[in-house]
């Protein structure tokens, strides 16, 4: 038999170890791969999609942390894989395999690995491809996709990459091996452990660190306080988080070991045994799976809700799809006759077309120069509610006095001068217009001053039906209007259109490449697991075989199993979720918003995904440990 032959029947033969290594690899395989396909799209690089350089950014950067994960990963799961298998090492080694063979054997099985795993991303990548751009084509609200396209830069790029980064990494592991003596490799699975112990000072400091950095998040107000206690609450979470692990969840585990505590009931004895050694040999990587938890869904939540917040937030700000400013010194700019034909091209009738005549003026108020806009009672009051003003900050009504050609805006209701009542400023939010609005008396509204030429004019509101559709005909009249707007006129406009195409452009695509990027890395920490599963499989499979020996069921062996797998996969998620939601709840204090019913939303989708993980990996392990028949 050849080194190329032993190696592939190791992988065929140790396929369910290395199952998650090769599906994660896969996964960021193909997700490089769709990335990389966008980025370098010959039509994005002609121009043909609004927004394409800030698109291919984003999209570069998500493919800059895929490597980077990959890279981690796959250098972890390595060397995962190679200490579990220290004493077959030394068996080939006590046989006469010398210390290069070894490497080339290492080399050659994680070699047919990366290139199974390479090949495999890279025909999902190109299949799933045209669903990955028209899913793009969605976020970024444009009529028609990109092309479907094999990008032979995207595929160079992807395998050459992940290729050379396997290599890297299976040399850099297998140089390790060959170090290590024989007998070091014998010894090491029979390395005897001795009784897990905890320390109530380490458990008490470790609650402690938590329950001060929950109150110090907490605390935060404002975005100066949250930047001030990110690093020592940070500081704090993670070592605390280490202790949960290490110290409090064997001191829950002794205290459930105590008799009168029903430890003896059942396969309960079993379960807590069992459990007790694995929290204290894999504290560190459950700390750090509950911390690598907490990072993705505080981002994931924070995409999510910061998007599903500014898509309110244009709702209110726009409640008319197309508002337009015409000042009085305004040649060149769209006028409302223009808006009206390319309604009427599309065959739309407006529901709302109202007009108002506004006067902008600088008044001196507390001998400060300050902007208003007048408006006449009589058109404040006669617009409909949707384009009514909804707020007013200052109610009592002023005096507007005009003394040598100058404005004074007074408190009060003054014996001379014009009597003006504040009025909210118009949700369409133009941005000249930021100024405040007073209502005057219609008489009086007439016989006002021109006012400056660039703030006084005329404000037409439209709306129409089906304004807020995502359909094409909709998108179609949304980008005519946008298009007519000159450039440097487009502050005097209020599109809402315009402006959900640049939040989705921006926040709407980073969530989606950060959801994406989000999931790899929790796969990825969830396969953590899996690994060190399966790393301790032969000494499970040992006592287990001895436990049905002496008695125990099947059943009740996969039970033991079951509870097992459950409490170390979800109990890592559980702590990184409560750490979640407190970064969250910082994240929405600061910005005024209530992000809990986001967070849960994001949450409970990456709860599903980790129950699924988590079912896959008990069938497999129950597979690997107890065949059927056994």
């Amino acid at each position: 038999m050849t080194f190329a032959q032993l190696a592939l029947a190791n992988v065929r033969g140790s396929w369910m170890r290395y199952a998650a290594f090769f599906l994660s690899s896969t996964f960021s395989v193909l997700l490089f791969y769709l990335y990389a396909q966008f980025v370098f799209h010959p039509d994005l690089a002609a121009g043909q999609l609004y927004g394409g350089d800030m698109t291919r950014t984003v999209l570069a950067v998500c493919m800059v942390l895929v490597a980077l994960f990959a890279f981690l990963f796959v250098l972890y799961s390595a060397g995962a894989f190679l200490r579990a298998r220290n004493q077959e090492f030394g068996l080939l080694t006590l046989m006469g395999t010398t210390r290069g063979q070894l490497r080339r054997l290492i080399w050659l099985e994680n070699t047919f690995l990366s290139l199974a795993a390479i090949a495999a991303g890279l025909v999902l990548g190109v299949l799933l491809s045209r669903l990955f751009l028209l899913a793009i084509a969605r976020v970024l609200a444009i009529d028609e996709a990109l092309r479907f396209t094999v990008v032979p830069q995207a595929v160079l790029l992807t395998g050459a990459g992940f290729f050379l980064l396997f290599q890297f990494v299976t040399l850099a592991s297998s140089a390790m091996v060959g170090r290590r003596q024989v007998i070091e490799l014998l010894r090491a699975a029979r390395t005897p452990s001795e009784p897990p112990r905890s320390s109530p000072v380490l458990a008490v400091l470790g609650l402690l660190l938590v329950a001060a950095a929950y109150t110090l998040a907490l605390r935060a107000q404002t975005s100066a306080e949250v930047a001030l206690a990110f690093l020592p609450t940070v500081g704090m979470v993670v070592v605390g988080t280490y202790l949960l692990f290490s110290q409090v969840s064997l001191a829950v585990l002794k205290r459930l070991q105590r008799p009168g505590s029903g430890y003896l009931s059942g396969t309960r004895m079993l379960v807590v045994s069992q459990l007790a050694f694995r929290m204290r040999d894999n504290a560190r990587l459950l700390a750090t799976i509950a911390t690598l938890s907490a990072v993705v869904l505080a981002a994931a939540g924070s995409f999510y809700s910061v998007t599903q917040q500014l898509a309110k937030d244009t709702d209110l700000r726009f409640p008319q799809p197309f508002v337009l400013f015409e000042p009085t010194a305004g040649d060149g700019h769209l006028s409302a006759a223009t808006v009206d034909r390319i309604l009427a091209e599309h065959g739309v009738t407006p529901t709302l077309r109202e007009r108002l005549e506004v006067r902008g003026v600088t008044a001196m108020i507390d001998g400060v120069e300050t902007p208003i806009l007048l408006v006449a009672r009589g058109q404040v009051d006669a617009l409909p509610a949707p384009t009514a003003p909804q707020l007013a900050v200052d109610t009592e009504p002023k005096t507007l006095r005009f003394v040598d050609g100058v404005a004074h805006l007074e408190a009060g209701v003054g014996t001379a001068g014009i009597t003006v009542e504040p009025v909210a400023q118009p949700v369409s939010q133009i941005p000249i217009l930021w100024n405040d609005w007073y209502a005057v008396p219609d008489a009086e509204f007439a016989m006002l001053p021109a006012g400056d030429a660039l703030t006084s004019g005329s404000i037409t509101a439209y709306d129409w039906p089906g304004s807020d559709s995502r359909t094409a005909a909709a998108s179609r009249l949304g980008a005519d209007l946008t298009g007519a707007v000159p450039p440097e006129y487009d502050h005097l406009v209020a599109d809402r259109f315009w402006f959900s195409g640049m939040i989705r452009q921006t926040l709407g695509l980073s969530m989606f490449a950060g959801v994406f990027v989000s999931l790899l890395f929790f796969i990825g920490a969830s396969s953590l697991i899996y690994f060190k599963l399966f790393t301790e499989l032969p000494d499970d499979r040992r006592l287990f075989t001895r436990l049905r020996r002496i008695g125990i069921t099947r059943r009740e062996s996969d039970r033991v199993v079951t509870d097992q797998i459950a409490l170390v996969f979800l109990l890592p998620f559980a702590v990184g979720g409560v750490h979640a939601l407190v970064a969250l709840n910082t994240l929405g204090t600061t910005l005024g918003v209530n992000v809990v019913g986001y967070s849960l939303v994001v949450i409970g989708l990456f709860a599903a995904v980790q129950l699924a993980f988590m079912g896959l990996t008990r069938w497999t392990y129950l597979r690997a440990l107890l065949p059927r028949g056994s």
